[in-house]
């Protein structure tokens, strides 16, 4: 029997670029019927201006009755690591797999998580762009060592 897996659509800029919502649908659903021969299940919408990820998390909560969870990228997920890392806990004891399409990652134990966590630290703005300047904040802690 074809396992359910949802989709999870979320707004906010990847790359500076905001995917519309149809765009994520039709990638979303692509993938699950594609790669994980699954039955795509409807994709919710995250709030864009929660400051948690109450569509995400209820998605993983164990009365969602899907196998996994697909969605474009791992940095659509929220930036601060603790609350990923609960969001990581609850996934793991719901028993539930995580896909990430543009990143070629998911998780479906705990070991990948860290696969996922490298991903997202070495790809982040701090690694990946130059600074030209230092931030009023960053110069006085330098200036403090002259």
């Amino acid at each position: 029997m074809k396992k359910k897996y949802a989709g999870y659509i979320n707004l906010n800029p990847l790359n500076g670029v905001i995917y519309p919502s149809s765009i994520q649908n039709i990638l979303i659903k692509n993938f699950i019927e594609n790669s994980l021969k699954g039955i795509f299940y409807l994709s919710p919408t995250e709030i864009l201006q929660a400051k948690y990820t109450v569509t995400l998390n209820t998605l993983i909560s164990n009365e969602t009755k899907v196998r996994g969870i697909v969605m474009l990228s791992s940095f659509l997920l929220t930036k601060n690591f603790h609350e990923r890392k609960k969001m990581y806990s609850k996934l793991i004891k719901s028993k539930k797999q995580m896909y990430f399409i543009l990143d070629e990652l998911y998780i479906k134990k705990e070991s990948d998580i860290k696969k996922v966590e490298e991903f997202i630290i070495f790809n982040s703005d701090f690694f990946t762009n130059t600074k030209k300047k230092l931030e009023i904040d960053e110069s006085n802690i330098i200036k403090k060592y002259k």
